[in-house]
């Protein structure tokens, strides 16, 4: 009778021992790493705005590429207004080893005034009086968000991908969305080898405003020469005056 309990009581212990390792959430640390920096992802979209507009960002290094084309565009008066913001996720030590991960977000904010002058411009002023009121009443918002890993060891840095979402945000009725096209992808010289490589998702077609992918862990770090992110494509139309395809890149280089 001692035995079978003995023989039970072992059994939950290993049982309790296994379940207690499995961790879903939490982000990988090896044996005696330290987080030393931890901070709750922002996923309100409003909250993140706001951050990119007042210029707050956890990394402010001109290795961070958001750009943006203009394709057939006939309206002078849709009006586009770019911003960026960083944040900074989890920062581990693993020995000699540092192990940062960050989200980029970059936006790109369309109105159509009017009362624009003749000329024209898709970009207003930066700080304006009349940017301040015309973000407060955005016809479309075009995100993306890029995830990736940073490491620093022996004094170089290697990054990684990690995942890309993002969408468009429509609150004016007369903009009609269509053709939406998403590529994300890697290219420059691979961690430890500096063997040039590069990856691709290929062509992604999300069937509504959002979307979201994951960079397959197959994808290896890059040291140098680094390119990494997300384009995005979609066709505008805003009733019969105005039909346009607008190219949203948010990329990391080095």
């Amino acid at each position: 009778m001692k035995a079978k309990n003995l023989f039970i009581l072992t059994l939950v212990v290993v049982l309790f021992s296994s379940f207690g390792s499995i961790s879903f959430a939490e982000p990988k640390v090896d044996s005696g790493g330290t987080v030393i920096y931890q901070a709750e992802e922002i996923t309100d979209l409003d909250v993140l705005f706001d951050r990119a507009k007042n210029g707050v960002s956890d990394v402010t290094d001109d290795s961070e590429q958001a750009l943006f084309v203009v394709q057939s565009h006939s309206d002078n008066n849709d009006n586009i207004k770019q911003y960026t913001t960083t944040q900074k996720l989890l920062a581990v030590q693993n020995g000699e080893e540092l192990v940062e991960t960050f989200s980029k977000v970059s936006f790109l904010v369309i109105t159509n005034d009017n009362n624009s002058s003749e000329n024209g411009n898709l970009i207003r002023p930066f700080g304006s009086k009349e940017e301040e009121e015309w973000d407060s009443g955005y016809g479309l918002r075009a995100y993306s968000k890029v995830n990736y890993t940073r490491t620093l060891n022996n004094n170089v840095y290697a990054y990684k991908l990690d995942s890309v979402s993002g969408g468009w945000d429509r609150s004016d009725s007369r903009y009609i969305l269509s053709e939406r096209k998403v590529v994300y992808g890697i290219s420059g010289n691979a961690q430890g080898s500096g063997i040039g490589v590069s990856r691709s998702s290929g062509n992604l077609y999300p069937s509504g405003n959002t979307f979201s992918y994951t960079a397959p862990s197959s994808w290896p770090a890059l040291e140098t020469n680094l390119k990494m992110g997300v384009n995005t494509y979609i066709t505008i139309e805003r009733g019969t005056s105005s039909t346009w395809t607008l190219h949203h890149q948010n990329n990391l280089t080095q």
